[in-house]
């Protein structure tokens, strides 16, 4: 042998040691619902709109979920709709296909839902965007187009039955048809030539167009009164304002019977961004956001103002909260007028922190009173929607371990009563390990109290140390809130991880001082905050100091490339989207100047030195922490040439590894569900090898199928504390079953310790712990299988041919009587070697589950293990009739599979003894849900 090929060796040696002993100690704990998988996360639905008919008597929503799209998977909205009269009825689903909706709205009778989407329509070549299609709600029918205009449907409102307020682009002019034939993409940047204005329209459901403006500007927001005579509606002026902020809209009452204009709120800074009528229609509400600045209002709080069109006043409705309103899509609902009041009553979502606060602002002759929504779900609701008639709450609410549903009740003054589930969204989640989690608060920056959150490990045992995942928000002004989410988190708890989320100094909820303190003090209070919580945890025993971690995407990502400058006790960080250079950040970014001279104290030719002061790029010197990155190539929020100096500077520099990944056309959040997959797969990946496995690498000289694989796989399964295989349920330890083909398999045999479960008085050995359970009869197997049932419903024995087919499955590297000899018996050899066997003990051969290499079924099955040898196991006399169910017993039970004790001879099949006979049990699979 040559020296490189003993070196060689030795290396796949010392490896395979240093192997054994990590799968020894397995990163998570036991698994008490089935595990999660990013495709999981990727196929969850959301409610994007609701709303309710004028009578209360129908809910309706629309649910954006993942859906085949040709040979691509795209998020697609649909609409449903449930009837809440009775509980019995169930959610119908009223539009489909490949193209999906937007926005919907109901006609005021309740008869009719007109929708937005981009379906193809007939004869309508010129047709481009989102058009209006009309469905009947109540009496059936298919739906039709209504508009098919040459530039797409911005928004609309019905004004009347039969009438629609259309917000759309001007239509397109000769030049723009010229420079589109010669094939001209060019855009001149914020000229209004080259971006049409916004206008109204008046569109009849019949197909009649009537233009009701012919404005300069850019309608961005409508809201018509119930009564339909008048609109109000906010003009753009100018199409930098996102960018410097210097010339807001404004914002005009519009009467829709003559064509009026009439500018309100003239002379103030009052922007609405959530409009509603009262429903006499003589007041209009809305929120705005309010900051102390003179001119910015990057960082700020909701506030809520009336307009009353008899009057012509304008007035701030005192809230009497600090925090403002929620950052929500509907902040507020106006409610019916009390009598001798001088407003009408509301109810309001305000901000709490990781919270939101439903309340009742009663009115009453000396002012509104502030009434908590009385409801077993007050603090978990997200959004709603109220009936015409004020008597009909439809509401969305989850938690970070309640998945979203919608919900709708009876609106009974301050409280809700007879609340009922309507929806019936992700219903694989319900056998999916949910977790737990804690509301932490600790003295961060200033010595000020930090509110944050933290996800414990699936199967936290007190007394242990578990590694840390930061997950940092972005913003800055935003919050982690107590909320159903579909990120990465689900999968670091499944991998045995604490996650921490805080709202550190500058995150919205908490009211305007906490969100404007970072303002000239980037950096300054939020790394302080974000360290103290960790350090907190670290005090308290729960984390291990050696295994930590951060992520984040925007200004989490950009807090995070902060963080691995100022330490190097995160063994691994992901940024995503992330600035790292502030001074070319500034006109690059569609809110540029807003932003920047906001947080920095002005523009970089002003502050050129505190620009480079606050720029993580210039002290990458410092960083040995591996960086994983992603950006999209599109990205207007932050440049993706950011990403790019990140990633050349650490990998110039050379003291970190750096993985950068870009993903061509994507803005600033990840649209498409490739690049999604893309990035989840990376970051698990990232971590997976510089947290979870302290940076020690996958040796490519390891065949997937080999035993070594088979012992690295092995770290999935679930353990107990005692390391025991298994999950526990209420105290009792259980099989676990994976996903494998159309069942759910055991992924071992039942061991001894979890048949002693069951039968308390079979014995077990200190250390056979996790040996299967053999010497059991078929009468013992089936009583276990139906004691099991009771605490997991529908697992049972294997039929005859489902056993048979699991074994054909198998490879051939298990525990079979030819492993022990290093070569096929024939059978005169075997049955020496089994009398030689039973000198050590009559189960001597038997080797802990999992000891062979895995079988697998299809790409996302699990690994099930000693398929191939071990123990044979007990299938039921049970064959599948017709409907796929379990016929009745047709045939005599049998010990299907090798065993320890035989040869895998096919031409010599044998029976195997007691001593070596086991089992393991199966359910059926979860069909794939329908959306």
């Amino acid at each position: 042998m040559s020296t490189d090929r003993r070196s060689q060796r030795a290396r796949i040696f010392s490896f395979f040691l240093v192997l054994l002993t990590v799968a020894g100690l397995p990163i998570a704990a036991e698994n008490l619902g089935e595990p999660w998988t990013i495709d999981d996360l990727l196929k969850g639905e959301t409610v994007r709109q609701m709303a309710v008919t004028p009578d209360g008597k129908l809910a309706v929503w629309s649910v954006q979920g993942l859906q085949k799209v040709g040979k691509e998977e795209k998020k697609v909205t649909h609409i449903w709709t449930r009837s809440l009269e009775g509980r019995r009825a169930e959610p119908v689903q009223l539009t489909r296909g490949d193209s999906g909706v937007g926005a919907f709205r109901i006609s005021p009778d309740g008869s009719q839902l007109a929708f937005l989407t981009d379906r193809k329509i007939p004869n309508a070549d010129e047709a481009e965007g989102q058009q209006i299609w009309i469905l009947p709600l109540t009496s059936g029918g298919e739906a039709r187009p209504v508009s098919s205009f040459d530039r797409g449907v911005e928004a609309f409102e019905f004004i009347d039955d039969q009438t629609l307020l259309v917000l759309r682009p001007e239509s397109k002019g000769a030049l723009e048809a010229e420079r589109k034939k010669a094939g001209d993409t060019s855009t001149a940047v914020s000229d209004p030539v080259d971006t049409p204005p916004v206008r109204l329209f008046k569109l009849t459901l019949d197909g009649k167009l009537t233009r009701l403006s012919r404005n300069g500007g850019w309608v961005s927001a409508q809201a018509i009164a119930p009564d339909g005579k008048n609109a109000v509606i906010v003009v753009d002026q100018d199409l930098d304002f996102q960018f410097n902020e210097k010339v807001g809209p404004k914002t005009f009452l519009v009467d829709l019977g003559s064509g009026e204009w009439k500018e309100l709120l003239a002379g103030t800074r009052l922007r609405p961004f959530s409009v509603r009528f009262s429903k006499d229609s003589r007041r209009v509400y809305f929120a705005d956001v309010e900051s102390s600045h003179p001119l910015y209002e990057t960082a700020s709080i909701g506030q809520l103002h009336r307009y009353d069109l008899d009057s012509g006043e304008t007035r701030k409705i005192e809230l009497d909260w600090p925090r403002g309103l929620a950052d929500s899509q509907t902040p507020f609902l106006p409610l019916e007028r009390t009598p001798g009041a001088r407003t009408d009553d509301l109810l309001v979502l305000l901000a709490d922190g990781v919270r939101f606060r439903p309340v009742r602002l009663a009115a009453r002759a000396s002012g509104l009173v502030r009434q908590p929504l009385e409801s077993g779900r007050a603090g978990k609701i997200e959004s709603w929607a109220l009936s015409r008639d004020g008597k009909t709450l439809l509401f969305q609410a989850s938690s970070l371990t309640e998945p979203t549903q919608l919900y709708a009740a009876r609106l009974e003054g301050s409280r809700l009563a007879d609340e009922k589930q309507v929806s019936k969204l992700n219903p694989f989640y319900e056998k999916k390990e949910k977790g737990r989690y804690e509301i932490v608060r600790f003295k961060g920056a200033l010595g000020e109290e930090v509110e944050g959150i933290v996800l414990y490990p699936f199967g936290y045992r007190e007394g242990r140390k578990y590694p840390l995942v930061l997950d940092i928000h972005g913003g800055p002004a935003s919050a982690d809130v107590d909320s159903w989410d579909n990120s990465l988190n689900r999968i670091w708890q499944q991998k045995g991880a604490f996650v921490l989320q805080v709202n550190y100094h500058g995150s919205s909820s908490y009211g305007r001082e906490w969100v404007e303190s970072i303002r000239e003090r980037y950096y300054e209070l939020e790394i302080p905050d974000i360290e103290a919580g960790v350090d907190s945890l670290i005090a308290r025993g729960l984390v291990d100091p050696e295994k930590m971690a951060s992520t984040g995407w925007s200004n989490g990502g950009i807090l995070t490339a902060e963080l691995i400058t100022r330490t190097r006790r995160y063994k691994a960080a992901v940024v995503g989207a992330a600035d790292v250079e502030w001074l070319s950040d500034w006109a690059n970014v569609d809110f540029g100047a807003a932003f920047d001279n906001y947080y920095f104290g002005g523009p970089p030719w002003e502050r050129v030195q505190h620009y480079i002061d606050k720029s993580p790029f210039f002290r990458l010197g410092e960083v040995t922490t591996p960086t994983l990155i992603h950006t999209g190539t599109a990205d207007r929020n932050v440049p993706p040439h950011q990403s790019w100096s990140l990633f050349r500077a650490l990998q110039d520099i050379g003291k970190a590894p750096v993985r950068f990944l870009t993903y061509p056309g994507e803005p600033h959040g990840l649209q498409k569900t490739a690049h999604r997959r893309r990035r989840y797969a990376e970051d698990v990946a990232w971590l997976e090898k510089y947290l979870f496995q302290d940076g020690k690498p996958r040796d490519p000289a390891i065949p997937p199928g080999s035993p070594l694989a088979g012992l690295l796989g092995r770290r999935q399964a679930a353990r107990d504390a005692a390391g025991r295989y298994g999950v526990e349920k209420d105290g009792v330890l259980l099989p676990e079953l994976v996903k494998f083909g159309t069942l759910e398999v055991g992924r071992f045999e039942i061991t001894r310790a979890q048949f002693a479960a069951f039968e308390p008085s079979f014995d077990v050995a200190p250390g056979e712990e996790n040996l299967p359970a053999t010497g059991i009869s078929f009468e013992k197997a089936k009583a276990y299988a139906n004691w099991a049932a009771g605490r997991r419903a529908g697992v049972r024995l294997p039929t005859i041919e489902e056993a048979r087919s699991l074994a054909e499955k198998a490879g051939d590297g298990g525990n079979t009587l030819d492993r022990w000899l290093g070569y096929g018996a024939n059978p005169e050899d075997a049955d020496s070697a089994r009398k030689a066997a039973l000198e050590a003990g009559e189960r001597a051969l038997l080797l802990p589950v999992g000891s062979g290499s895995p079988a697998r079924e299809g790409d996302d099955g699990a690994a099930v293990y000693d398929l191939d040898g071990n123990a044979a196991e007990w299938a039921t006399g049970e064959v599948k009739a017709g409907d796929g169910k379990a016929a009745a017993a047709k045939a005599a039970p049998e010990a299907i599979g090798p065993s320890a004790e035989r040869s895998r001879d096919a031409a010599d099949p044998q029976v195997a003894t007691a001593a070596y006979t086991g089992f393991r049990l199966v359910a059926a699979a979860a069909k794939p849900e329908t959306p």
